[in-house]
């Protein structure tokens, strides 16, 4: 071990390789996360279900991935194998995918129901790894001055692979069907999962931050005052946020009428893309600006282009698709780098999974089901509803104000 900033000593392996096996997994992890709306689609288009059915698939997604990543930060925590950790993630994430691919090829009525349920329920479970741990990863791995950076790298990667995977799975339906594509892309991420998990065998890279595995790290450290409000703070934003991407799909292929095909994987692709751009830009920002500032604008900036989308028809209505991707998918970067204020170094992977888990993707538990109990069963609702829920959301911006600041309580744990 190092004595700088409590980060274990990295010497022993090339720079490259924490960032380079965690951007693997967010490339893998959230190009898989993408089909979770697009099963819903799929559900509506092809098969007909009720929106009832698609609100609870997406919530029971949403719920388990948000429910667990406490519990599993907190394991990480303890053990000091975030690393190993992420691939098993990810190997879940791809069985739940198995699931979706075979019940849409062989199964009908309240049996595909079912089965769709039970691989949501492991396919948000398999999701609960990757935004904690790869970001404890990449926060251990990396001074403190260049942790922006570097989650801005690492959340680029993560949002090619949400704009290469609809683009990709276009074409490969044409191929295989819908069921042989899922397929086919849940043994990709099992693959690649082996690939993370070998990669992060050594010890020096399995370790956590100034403690050897095995010495586990009180919960108490990663418990703040700033993780409990920045965490309740993403958990607003996320409502909203995750209620527009998870219903956006079925908005499109249904309201727009670009059905199952390549008018709405390059649509996808488009607002996907654009955070290719916008992770590494904000990430940059983060290092060297106000961080409560940028996550108020970058709130406000993703639901004003949701409104322009939602409010406009024709071309136009894809570039407000294209500035909701870039504002949206900043979050990764930004509240990560917030998080590290507001925890000691090496309580991370808990704080992480609090803040990102409960609060990022604890809304999109909520958000659908909102969404599905709004629509009453009817489709032609559904724009309608979307705006309401992005003028919440622009409202909710104004939030960022209450996060405390570092230097006056930011630190000051809550239990004493």
């Amino acid at each position: 071990m190092n004595s700088t900033g409590g980060r274990p000593d990295l010497s022993a392996v090339p720079s490259w390789k924490p960032l380079a096996l965690t951007s693997l997994g967010h490339f893998v992890n959230d190009g898989t996360v993408f089909f979770i709306p697009v099963v819903g689609a799929i559900l509506a288009v092809q098969r007909s279900e009720s929106s009832l059915d698609i609100a609870l698939t997406l919530a029971i997604f949403y719920a388990t991935s948000s429910l667990v990543s406490p519990l599993v930060g907190r394991w990480a925590d303890r053990t000091g194998r975030s690393g190993n950790l992420i691939g098993m993630g990810i190997s879940i994430l791809s069985a739940g995918l198995v699931g979706f691919g075979l019940s849409l090829e062989f199964l009908r009525g309240i049996p595909l129901v079912s089965i769709v349920f039970l691989s949501a329920f492991l396919g948000g479970f398999g999701s609960s790894f990757y935004h904690p741990l790869g970001a404890a990863v990449v926060q251990r791995a990396y001074p403190a001055a260049n942790q922006g950076r570097a989650l801005g790298l690492n959340g680029a990667m993560g949002s090619i692979g949400r704009a290469i995977y609809p683009v990709t799975f276009t074409l490969t339906v044409l191929v295989l069907g819908d069921p042989g594509s899922l397929v086919t892309f849940a043994l990709f991420g099992l693959a690649s999962a082996l690939l993370i998990s070998s990669g992060f065998r050594a010890p020096a890279t399995s370790a956590g931050p100034g403690r050897e595995p095995g010495n586990p790290v009180s919960a108490r450290e990663s418990i703040t005052l700033g993780i409990i409000v920045l965490t309740a703070v993403a958990l607003v934003r996320s409502v909203t946020t995750q209620a527009l991407v998870a219903w956006l799909p079925t908005e499109l292929a249904v309201d727009r009428g670009l059905g199952i095909g390549t008018s709405l994987g390059l649509a996808l692709t488009g607002m996907y893309a654009a955070a290719i751009v916008g992770q590494p830009f904000f990430g940059w920002l983060v290092d060297r600006f106000e961080r409560r500032l940028l996550f108020g604008i970058t709130t406000a900036g993703a639901f004003l282009s949701a409104l322009g989308w939602l409010l406009v028809t024709g071309d136009l209505a894809f570039l407000g698709l294209i500035g909701f991707g870039f504002f949206t998918f900043s979050a990764f970067p930004l509240l990560m780098s917030i998080a590290s204020d507001y925890v000691p170094t090496g309580s991370s992977a808990l704080a992480n999974a609090l803040v990102f888990g409960l609060g990022a993707s604890g809304g999109g538990a909520i958000g659908p089901l909102v969404v599905g109990y709004f629509l009453y069963g009817d489709y032609r609702n559904l724009n309608g509803v979307l705006e309401v829920v992005a003028l919440v959301g622009l409202a909710s911006s104004l939030l960022a104000a209450t996060l405390p600041s570092v230097h006056r309580r930011g630190r000051i744990p809550l239990f004493g």
